[in-house]
C-alpha cells in the first residue's frame, strides 16, 4: 500500500477501542478527524 499524502482521504477500517469497542473511521466522514497509532511500549502496558 502506497503512503498517504496529507490531507488525503484515508481508507476506511474498523479498530477496537480501549474499551473494547469497534470504532469505524468511516463513522466520522464529513468531519475533520485526527488518526493517531502509538506504539504499543508507550501505553504502559
Amino acid at each position: 500500500m502506497a503512503a498517504l499524502q496529507a490531507g488525503a482521504q484515508a481508507p476506511d477500517f474498523t479498530l477496537a477501542s480501549q474499551a473494547g469497542e469497534k470504532i469505524a473511521l468511516a463513522s466520522f466522514r464529513g468531519r475533520r478527524t485526527v488518526v493517531s497509532f502509538l506504539p504499543f511500549a508507550f501505553t504502559g502496558g
